[in-house]
């Protein structure tokens, strides 16, 4: 915690002598270079952001200025016990409340369709009512009954600590409204931003549901706020967070994704062991089927033997029967001995095939 409190110096001393230049350059001066950080709340589920460039604008919508061209001229949210920036519970719940297009009294969100698609994305739950997970939500109201819960069972947002800094926690910065004339030269605009770098923790206490648990809900509101910021002119670049993880948060993803690359290596291990299981069944079963033909094509060679009338033409149906390494089981042999027998004269050539079939 800072030894003054910013709020102070920005809202009372710098008026303290009205319109004097002196006083109030010399209060910014002193305002940007304090530093400080506010303690960890400690809340049941929470996460660091850090602000990146150009850094963090909150509270503009509080009254500031006087018409000296030091002074601040948008005002800042200082918390009043600490004197600390910080972003208002109310304002985080407002920002995630926006990201599910939740209506607002008569107010429709024209995009809201597109948002349940974003948060079913987001949750990797394509079939999740978020109408129903936003009002149980930011409004306490139980999906099953539609009846208000009660205040114990609700999702609770704290306010954003700034935890950490690199030395720096506000800046100063200008803006040039040009107006209607474009050609007429822009008077800059001074005004007070949280500087980069500067890490905030966000804290919440939320509850495990039908729809999603407090880990789902948590995961949720880290990509959300880093997608989409938060505080004034995020559309120029402001209020933009990056994610740090602790180092318990940097063990359990390195082993996260140590399992993922495991079981990745184990499927694909598993895999290859099945595709060759099944090429080793299909060459089994094409030999099995291969063994069957010849067999059948033997044996009906076989059977055709004592119908060939001529040497030549058995001496073929033997050779198909049997290929070039014939060998014939015993009762082939009397099949072909029987045929031997039906021929008289048998030359010498004659004699040698019938040799190779044992017979």
């Amino acid at each position: 915690m800072s030894k003054v409190n910013l709020g102070w110096l920005f809202y009372r001393k710098m008026y303290r002598n009205g319109n004097d230049d002196s006083q109030i350059k010399k209060t910014i001066n002193k305002l940007i270079k304090v530093n400080g950080s506010d303690e960890k709340l400690n809340a049941k589920e929470s996460f660091k952001l850090k602000t990146l460039y150009p850094g963090l604008l909150i509270g503009s919508g509080y009254t500031h200025g006087l018409s000296s061209d030091y002074d601040s001229k948008i005002g800042f949210y200082f918390d009043h016990t600490t004197g600390l920036p910080l972003i208002q519970g109310s304002a985080v719940k407002g920002l995630l409340r926006s990201c599910f297009g939740l209506e607002c009294g008569s107010q429709t969100d024209v995009y809201k369709n597109k948002k349940h698609e974003l948060i079913r994305d987001l949750l990797n739950k394509p079939n999740i009512d978020v109408e129903a997970l936003a009002k149980e939500i930011f409004e306490g109201i139980d999906p099953e009954t539609l009846e208000p819960k009660s205040i114990y069972e609700r999702d609770i947002f704290y306010e954003a600590r700034v935890i950490e800094t690199e030395g720096i926690l506000l800046q100063d910065d200008y803006i040039t409204p040009h107006g209607d004339d474009l050609l007429k030269n822009p008077t800059p605009l001074r005004f007070i931003k949280v500087a980069p770098n500067v890490m905030f923790e966000f804290s919440f206490d939320l509850k495990d549901t039908t729809l999603v648990s407090a880990k789902e809900k948590r995961e949720l509101f880290i990509q959300l706020l880093e997608m989409f910021g938060i505080g004034a002119k995020t559309n120029v670049g402001y209020g933009q967070f990056e994610v740090v993880l602790t180092q318990e948060e940097i063990e359990a993803c390195q082993k996260e994704e140590n399992a993922r690359i495991h079981a990745e290596k184990e499927a694909k291990e598993k895999a290859e062991k099945e595709a060759k299981k099944k090429a080793e069944s299909e060459r089994l079963a094409k030999e099995e089927a291969l063994k069957k033909e010849k067999e059948q094509k033997k044996s009906e060679g076989l059977n055709a033997l004592l119908d060939c009338k001529t040497l030549p033409e058995g001496f073929k149906l033997l050779k198909d029967s049997f290929g070039k390494k014939p060998k014939p089981s015993s009762e082939e042999k009397a099949i072909i001995e029987k045929f031997k027998k039906k021929f008289n004269k048998l030359s010498k050539g004659d004699i040698k095939t019938f040799s190779k079939y044992g017979v």
